[in-house]
């Protein structure tokens, strides 16, 4: 017949891994009971954060930027008094879905703009995704194109113009949301 009785020293290791056993049981009970859920939003509450979210994505890219443009030296042989020509440059964009309209500025930067045209309408702006392309239309027929990246209140990236088919101006751009 097998002897039950535990073998000598057994004794105290048994009762110390029982009250480990114990112990860690007593620890999860107490540490559950301690977890409570969030108190439950009701519809009000949700209705007003559905609202903040959506005024944020309604808002997307519509405001005023300023910043600055300056063209590189490639565009127009014949205008190479315009390299790393600056302007000041501000850009009033309202966003309605994944659509851009607005208005386009230039100021005197260390150069006066580009055949002296100060204005222009922003026409055929896309957002997709992360990427903004659109279309500045100015009076003389030219067009430049930009295209960059809005993020964090901040917009740069590139842009060419051109005028009868053929490339005029190319540069950089950035600028900041400032409304």
């Amino acid at each position: 017949m097998p002897d039950d009785r535990p073998m000598p020293g057994m004794r105290g290791r048994l009762c110390s891994v029982t009250r480990l056993l114990v112990t860690t049981f007593a620890i999860a009970i107490c540490g559950c009971a301690a977890i409570r859920s969030p108190p439950p939003i009701n519809v009000a509450s949700q209705a007003a954060i559905a609202s903040d979210q959506a005024a944020g994505a309604d808002r997307g890219v519509s405001g005023v930027w300023e910043g600055v443009s300056v063209s590189n030296c490639e565009g127009d042989p014949a205008d190479f008094g315009r390299c790393n020509a600056e302007q000041k440059i501000t850009l009033t964009m309202f966003q309605s879905g994944n659509e851009v309209t607005g208005f386009y500025k230039c100021a005197y930067g260390n150069q006066v703009c580009r055949h002296m045209l100060e204005s222009g309408t922003i026409r055929a702006g896309k957002l997709e995704h992360t990427r903004l392309m659109m279309r500045v239309m100015h009076e003389d027929g030219s067009m430049c194109f930009f295209t960059g990246r809005p993020a964090d209140n901040k917009f740069s990236g590139g842009y060419e113009c051109l005028q009868g088919g053929g490339i005029i101006e190319q540069g950089v751009f950035q600028t900041r949301r400032n409304y």
